[in-house]
């Protein structure tokens, strides 16, 4: 039988994707997904298209899969086909999945009951619960945000404690194991002028204790593990004993072409811990990614980008000194009035070339499907396992292709990012900037934001995909300077090791921010694997 897994603050959908397709060497897939549950509207569209797909791509009903094609690239109306009672079911059994709720809101509980009853969870389909409670109060920016906030006091900030949501179904549903996810400001994040990681050991591994309930009951208890060390945690021992940074998982070394550094704590029912412990079996870790000379290896920005097709940006005339143009006037001019000021001749001659160069390209801009992905380019660049990953057995598909529109003194200062870096092998920071495209900002020059410009590297993995980017690209822009732009939506699915076939609903701001805020699938599937192998050794699951 299929192990239950329930995905908490579910987004649109990451790790519950790296579980729900998790596969073993027979073809058979060990978990399902009972319930994601996620308060954003348009991060839940995105849940049930997926949930959709992948129930009709089990089916194999090409027909109905068809439709789903036709629908993501905007050539219908639904990825419903009506006339098919296949699609029709496999639609309301993936929106009845999507639990769209608060968590930590009183209503959502009997929802959740609900779902878990429906699922049929017990001993022999026995419940998992992942999830990454929201990480505002924990990442640095959150915590510089909260600190210029009049009267702030983070033991009022319920954002600081959505992890006890957990505890509340541990306690009442015994999960045989659970995963959390978190930025690595958890390990710092202080209450009262307590470090708060401690506090969340203690509580998700006695979570009845900490709720309030009954200590001399019997109530479950958790260990937790580290996914990459060989460090645990249990109720009885000291938190001050353990090094918190040991549940860091550093994602560039999983085949995750970005630096994302997270917080991934794995906690399995403490009875399963002592039966894995009288067997004295090796707990399963994550695997880093390895060369031909067996040194660690990443995946590069250019590889993770590589098949897809070059774009420009749209062209904003809002806040510009600059006359409205076409963008071949718009290039052609930029080149005029900002090479002459860039004193490195090196870096004058690359910009003034690249100005011109892109003016010539006057590359398309992109929409929700673009056509012709370049899987040669894929196979040359990617690792074998991402590319069956990135593609499936999809027809090719480039979805959510569109750039925004930046006003031409960004353009300037997104060119002179991605010529300086091509030159340096590094973004440049404000000091690096001539003062002609120094932006009107009060804080360039006082160092608290000297990397407001940022380019991707192309021969390094991407810095950390954030929602961020939602709000504007400076901190992401295209390693090439030929295509002046600031990244778009697939492009950063991609560094997320979002599989092509999958669609971001909602408008170009919402689907920034559900990238941004989820777990990499293609790293949810290899912790998938884990809990498996685990879980597999304590008898349960399929045969």
């Amino acid at each position: 039988m299929q192990i239950r897994v329930m995905d908490l603050f579910a987004g649109p959908g990451g790790l519950g994707e790296g579980f729900a397709t998790f596969e073993l060497p027979s073809g058979q897939r060990p978990f399902r997904i009972i319930a994601s549950v996620e308060k954003d509207s348009a991060a839940c569209r995105t849940l049930r298209l997926r949930g959709l797909y992948r129930r009709l791509a089990q089916t194999g009903d090409r027909p109905t899969l068809d439709a789903y094609y036709a629908y993501v690239r905007g050539e219908r109306e639904s990825p419903v086909d009506p006339d098919s009672p296949v699609a029709r079911t496999a639609w309301q059994q993936a929106s009845e999945e999507v639990l769209e709720q608060t968590l930590g809101e009183p209503d959502t509980g009997p929802v959740l009951q609900k779902a878990i009853g429906r699922a049929g969870v017990s001993r022999k389909t026995p419940l998992v619960l992942i999830g990454g409670p929201p990480c505002q109060a924990y990442s640095t920016v959150g915590r510089s945000r909260n600190a210029g906030t009049a009267g702030y006091q983070p033991e009022q900030d319920g954002r600081h404690f959505l992890y006890r949501v957990y505890l509340d179904l541990l306690r009442d549903y015994r999960p045989v194991a659970f995963v959390m996810e978190n930025v690595k400001g958890m390990l710092s994040a202080r209450i009262g002028g307590r470090p708060l990681f401690p506090r969340i050991l203690q509580d998700l591994t006695s979570p009845a204790v900490a709720g309030g309930q009954d200590g001399r009951r019997v109530h479950p208890r958790y260990r937790i593990y580290s996914l990459v060390d060989p460090c645990s945690y249990r109720h009885d021992q000291n938190p001050d004993s353990i090094q918190p940074g040991r549940f860091i998982i550093q994602a560039e070394y999983y085949g995750i072409p970005q630096t994302r550094h997270r917080v991934i704590l794995f906690g399995l029912l403490e009875e399963l811990a002592d039966v894995f412990d009288r067997q004295g079996g090796v707990f399963p870790r994550l695997s880093p990614l390895t060369g031909p000379d067996s040194r660690l290896s990443n995946v590069t920005t250019r590889q993770a980008l590589a098949g897809l097709p070059p774009l420009r940006s749209g062209l904003s005339w809002l806040q510009t000194a600059y006359p409205a143009g076409d963008w071949r006037q718009t290039l052609t001019a930029l080149a005029a009035d900002f090479g002459p000021v860039i004193d490195d001749p090196e870096l004058r001659a690359a910009f003034v070339q690249a100005a011109l160069q892109a003016a010539a390209a006057d590359l398309p801009t992109g929409g929700r499907s673009v056509p012709d992905a370049d899987r040669t380019a894929d196979r040359v660049a990617l690792p074998a396992e991402l590319i069956a990953w990135y593609h499936g057995s999809d027809p090719p598909l480039v979805l959510n292709h569109e750039t925004r529109n930046h006003m031409p003194e960004d353009l300037a200062r997104y060119l002179y990012c991605a010529v300086y870096a091509r030159l340096k092998g590094v973004s440049p920071k404000a000091a690096q900037f001539p003062a002609a495209l120094a932006p009107r900002h009060q804080n360039w020059e006082t160092g608290k934001f000297d990397d407001r410009f940022r380019v991707q590297v192309a021969e390094q993995p991407a810095t950390t995909v954030m929602s961020h980017m939602a709000k504007d690209g400076h901190y992401f822009i295209h390693y090439d300077p030929v295509q002046c732009r600031s990244l778009t939506v697939r492009e950063a699915a991609r560094l997320q090791t979002f599989p092509d076939s999958y669609f971001f609903e909602g408008n170009r701001t919402q689907q920034y921010t559900q990238v941004g805020n989820a777990v990499p699938p293609f790293l949810a599937r290899q912790i998938a694997g884990v809990v498996w192998a685990l879980l597999r050794q304590l008898g349960y699951g399929v045969p």
